[in-house]
């Protein structure tokens, strides 16, 4: 880790001098990294910065100003509603990814490099002009030989180093913060940076985000309405994605537009339907639809732009997700519960009679209102706010569908105030629980499983094999963790003492009544045995001094 930190000392200096600076001083100082600041004056700023904005607000502008890697962070976290609080994902989601473009010579070199021609021989022209920059990449418009005009999207040099040097430091402060705080073990940070190192990589892959834009395309192959850019797989590489250049309204542009040139309601319609089907019918969908990522083209067509984000569902996560709109529309507290605890990956045991509970709070907090004017984006913050409470962590995966969910109804609302999303998912829910309880589908299932547990079957003799060898090597090792263990021991140890006092008071007793027999029906018998007077005053000194060892440890 020293190594690490000499490496990259400019950097982790950059870190945690950000961190001071937006508040987060108390951190730094906690994990032993306080003397990395790299001006000891702004050692002062701290007190006086920490409390000119909220947690939240410092939280993103911390993450601007450390970069792409950290706006990469802020926009995962944005889609934690299960972790984190609202606050704090609201203001994530306004986190800023507009960088100044580079030089368009440098484009072109880069261009040159990852398709292995000089640019004249690929494009007929190739636009100076940045269409768009972030901080993973920029687009270009160009055309091909061929006569088809193309957007092309450069990624940054250097990036990746930058990033590989950033996801190496943050591993590493995400391990000290996790020794030294409670709400970082909840919260999995080093969970929650090897999720970001993934998601990164993935969106830093072009050719990654071509197959993506493939994927969604084939859904619809037969449906006119819906537009998927096409890959132009000759112009294309790991740094480098060419596509056919789409021409149409952004969202902000339609709102201004006449109702004779568009009909708002037939695209607001369009807009769900398209998505439901990747989601509920492929499992494969969109998971980025914010408006700068949507067209909409004449003929009431909608085009998707940018797959960088793409949300994928098992199966069984497309029954659950059927089984949660069910359960919404139908005020279903026994289907919600039931539902969120097969959705759970916690290490938390969950108190289901309290959860339950406030399932039914929250069902409540819908009952009086029709379900045409409940927002679904306030139903799923509501859930999430509930799973939140109860320390229950939800997959990514779900909690992606929902984060772009609320979204999307903040689009086709704007679109069609009348519009009601889960209305339009009810047939689609439906669909997938009837055909879940195909017996055709149940066979399957059963099939599945039953070839689960054959090939468990097969594995496990060679497993306890394993085991046993490793047992009578002595290589394993037995640990056991009980919660409240400490409260457990003394109460033990104060069982034992009071039983302790019994025995000894019981014995004491015994003695005193025996001599008083002697006494009764010999008078000589002490006279004949001095030593039983000198034990009888060792007995009642050992009593005492008993007596006095438990009160004074306060164990009994």
């Amino acid at each position: 880790m020293l190594t690490k930190r000499i490496r990259h000392m400019n950097r982790y200096r950059e870190i945690v001098t950000a961190l001071a600076k937006f508040g987060f001083g108390y951190i730094v100082k906690e994990i032993g990294l306080f003397h990395l600041i790299a001006n000891p004056l702004k050692k002062i700023k701290i007190n006086f910065e920490s409390d000119q904005a909220s947690a939240g607000k410092r939280v993103r502008l911390l993450m601007e100003t450390l970069g792409p890697t950290f706006i990469k962070l802020g926009q995962l976290l944005s889609i934690r509603s299960d972790l984190l609080p609202n606050q704090l994902t609201q203001e994530l989601e306004k986190l800023q990814d507009d960088v100044k473009p580079i030089d368009t010579a440098l484009v072109k070199t880069l261009v040159e490099t990852e398709l292995g021609a000089p640019i004249d021989e690929l494009f007929t022209s190739f636009s100076p002009e940045c269409l768009a920059a972030a901080s993973i990449g920029q687009v270009h418009q160009a055309t091909l030989k061929s006569g088809e005009t193309v957007a092309v999207k450069v990624r940054r040099p250097y990036i990746e180093k930058q990033i590989d040097t950033d996801i190496e430091i943050l591993r590493d402060l995400a391990r000290l913060v996790e020794q030294r705080f409670d709400w970082a073990r909840h919260y999995q940070i080093r969970d929650i940076i090897d999720e970001l190192s993934e998601a990164i990589k993935s969106e830093m892959d072009y050719s990654q985000e071509g197959r993506n834009a493939e994927k969604i395309a084939k859904q619809f192959v037969n449906d006119e309405h819906i537009i998927i850019p096409k890959v132009y797989w000759d112009f294309t590489s790991k740094r480098v994605l060419t596509m056919s250049y789409i021409t149409g309204k952004k969202y902000t542009d339609i709102q201004a537009i006449p109702d004779d040139q568009f009909n708002k309601k037939i695209l607001a319609e369009r807009l769900v339907h398209s998505f439901l089907h990747q989601v509920l019918v492929v499992g494969i969908y969109h998971g980025d639809p914010h408006p700068g990522n949507l067209f909409f083209l004449p003929g009431n067509k909608i085009a998707y732009l940018d797959f960088g984000q793409v949300g994928k569902l098992t199966q069984e996560m497309k029954n659950n997700f059927a089984s949660l709109i069910i359960g919404l529309m139908r005020r279903d507290t026994d289907t919600l519960l039931r539902t969120v605890l097969n959705m759970a990956i916690t290490r938390e045991d969950i108190n289901e009679g309290k959860l339950k509970d406030d399932l039914d709070d929250l069902r409540d907090k819908y009952y009086d209102i029709p379900f045409s004017k409940v927002n679904i984006a306030d139903a799923i913050a509501d859930l999430f706010a509930t799973t939140q409470k109860h320390k229950i962590t939800i997959p990514k995966d779900y909690t992606l569908l929902g984060k772009a969910l609320m979204t999307l109804e903040g689009i086709i609302t704007d679109l069609d105030a009348d519009i009601s999303l889960v209305h339009l998912a009810e047939p689609f829910g439906k669909k997938l629980l009837i055909d879940k309880a195909n017996p055709k589908n149940i066979l399957a299932r059963l099939w599945e499983g039953l070839q689960d547990l054959a090939d468990d079957s097969y594995r496990l003799p060679r497993l306890l094999k394993k085991v046993l060898t490793k047992v009578d090597r002595g290589d394993v090792r037995l640990e056991m963790e009980l919660p409240q263990i400490d409260k457990l021991l003394l109460r033990i140890d104060r069982i034992g003492n009071r039983i302790s006092f019994s025995v000894t008071l019981l014995a004491c007793s015994i003695i005193i009544v025996g001599l008083i027999i002697a006494k009764t029906f010999g008078n000589n018998f002490l006279d004949f045995f001095p030593i039983v007077g000198i034990g009888i005053v060792i007995i009642i000194l050992m009593f005492l001094w008993l007596i006095f060892s438990i009160f004074r440890s306060g164990r009994f």
